[in-house]
Parts: C-alpha cells; structure tokens; sequence
C-alpha cells in the first residue's frame, strides 16, 4: 500500500540521502527456499540477497555522513537448481529495479554511468535472513537533471498532484 502523502512516506524513512553506485554484490547471502512458502515452486534453490553500496553524496535525514558508504540488500533472485551451470530464476525487485538488467542481475556501477539516486532507507529488519550488520533496505528513485525523481515503477506514496516529485519535494517535507 502506498503512503498517503509524501509526508507520510519521508516520515517512515530514517535515512533519506542521495548517492551514486559504487559497488555490487550479486549474490551476496543466500538462503534455503521454503516449498511451501508463497510465491516459491519446485526446482527454485536458495534465494539470492544481493547488495548495492552508494557513495553518499548528501544527507536529506539520518546519520550518514557525506563521502561515507551507504549498502542497501535486498533479494535479487532465487537459483534454478535444474540448471547445473548455476543459471538463476529471474526476480526483478520492485523497489530496486532501476538497478537491475532484463534478466535481473545487478547493473554494475559503469553500467549505472554516474546516475544520482535518491535512496529512502530504514535498518533491515530482523527478519531479513542476512548475517552482515550496517545493511540498511531501501527504496530508491533516480534524480533527473532537474531534480525530478523517478521511481522504479509507482511511486511509494499518494501524490496529490499530477506534477512530477523532485528532491525539493523532499526536502521541504523533511524539514
């Protein structure tokens, strides 16, 4: 469900900075796939978290620091155990998309050509079944030139306008 405001959604975020790619981790954790579990089905093998780090180039909210290193995990995938080269299950997060190929591995960072994010973070829950510590998830959205954000698909909240959201945006409901 989609916040009710911009507001609501920059709210719920500790972290809130901009930042580009410096680093990805395609298949950084990965656990058993449950068969009962939703959405799994005969012949998927463990589910890959991946990781992207972004060199934070401003803080909006949260106590990151600029230059410091921010990682986001998030699952990139399952395994496809019936393909014996380690070929994988396609699974293209909604949230990270823009950071993903068609065949949903990680762009790498010259991939990403210098491309400004704007990342929307929280520290990852207990549930995530990921060992490291300082992982953080994460929305993100790309900064256009003019500071418009654009998400991987809808965006995370109810805008109330049809005007596009730009990092002003953010900033004045922040403060």
């Amino acid at each position: 469900m989609p916040f009710d405001s911009l507001k609501d959604f920059v709210t719920q975020r500790p972290i809130i900075a901009t930042g580009k790619v410096v680093a990805v981790n395609e298949s950084a954790y990965e656990v058993p796939v449950d068969p009962e579990g939703e959405g799994n089905i005969a012949g998927e093998g463990p589910e890959i978290y991946g990781t992207v780090s972004f060199n934070v180039d401003s803080v909006i909210k949260g106590d990151v620091k600029p230059g410091g290193t921010l990682t986001i995990v998030y699952m990139s995938g399952k395994w496809n155990k019936a393909d014996k080269k380690g070929g994988r299950v396609a699974y293209t997060h909604e949230k990270m998309a823009n950071v993903q190929k068609a065949d949903s591995k990680l762009k790498s960072p010259a991939e990403l050509d210098n491309t400004t994010f704007a990342i929307f973070a929280a520290p990852k829950p207990a549930s995530l079944p990921v060992k490291a510590a300082d992982l953080y998830v994460a929305g993100i959205a790309t900064v256009g030139s003019a500071g418009q954000l654009v998400f991987a698909g809808e965006p995370p909240f109810v805008s109330k306008t049809t005007a596009a959201v730009k990092l002003d945006d953010v900033k004045a409901a922040v403060a």
